[in-house]
């Protein structure tokens, strides 16, 4: 069987992307300019992720800054541009709005995505004590601390929640980062964030969904070591995506 084509870019091209991205938005005075979703993940991990889209947050962006970007994207070459959005949504009483400019690298679609507010709408500063500054790649880069951005990609609401994917690639980063990861804090983001029932029914559902446990899920949530499962189980999450 044909295997299908991978539709994400790869590490050098979203890579030569965010090299035009991230210092002429801080230039035009997006100061809170920080990391987010796989690039965020990629930072602490030996091979970067390949991707389909460039996901920064900023409560500080405007269309107009959007769509000078999207010029400047377009004069230095690493892309096709095709057309820039804004959508805005409602989460509860909260408003979220993502300015997204839609390019091709190759014959790739791929998305440069900023968004003003993070989890279920909250303002982004609640990442503040946890953002640190991260070089690679040449770059100087705002970031969630590895602790943090753990407890970021467990946290997606449902209907998402935690991909297989998104699972198999988290314990690849655990698995790197084991040694150094403090899972004291990253509990202590869990509690400050208010989130450990989602986190908690995301590790479940990926379990009985796809058989996939997160590497030290109990050290993540406690209670969720209650939960037995085999040791294939617990292996399968450790693999290449």
């Amino acid at each position: 069987m044909k295997r299908p084509a991978d539709i994400r870019a790869s590490p050098s091209q979203w890579i030569d992307v965010l090299k035009v991205v991230y210092p002429y938005l801080r230039n035009q005075g997006v100061g809170d300019l920080t990391m987010f979703g796989s690039q965020a993940m990629s930072l602490y991990m030996k091979t970067p992720l390949r991707s389909k889209d460039l996901d920064l947050v900023t409560a500080r962006a405007t269309l107009r800054q959007v769509e000078s970007l999207a010029d400047r994207i377009r004069e230095e070459g690493v892309a096709e541009v095709r057309s820039t959005t804004t959508q805005t949504r409602l989460l509860g009483s909260r408003r979220m709005t993502t300015y997204s400019i839609e390019l091709r690298l190759g014959e790739k679609p791929f998305f440069v995505e900023i968004f003003d507010k993070i989890l279920d709408g909250r303002p982004p500063s609640i990442l503040t004590p946890y953002v640190e500054p991260v070089d690679r790649w040449g770059l100087s880069l705002w970031a969630p601390s590895c602790e943090a951005v753990v407890v970021l990609l467990l946290a997606f609401r449902p209907p998402e929640g935690v991909t297989r994917l998104n699972a198999v690639r988290l314990n690849r980063l655990i698995q790197e980062r084991s040694r150094s990861l403090d899972f004291g804090l990253i509990r202590r983001i869990i509690r400050e964030w208010q989130v450990a029932d989602w986190i908690r029914d995301n590790l479940e559902r990926l379990y009985r969904v796809n058989k996939i446990r997160i590497f030290h899920d109990s050290e993540i949530v406690p209670s969720i070591g209650e939960r037995p499962a085999s040791k294939k189980s617990e292996r399968a999450g450790a693999g290449s995506p």
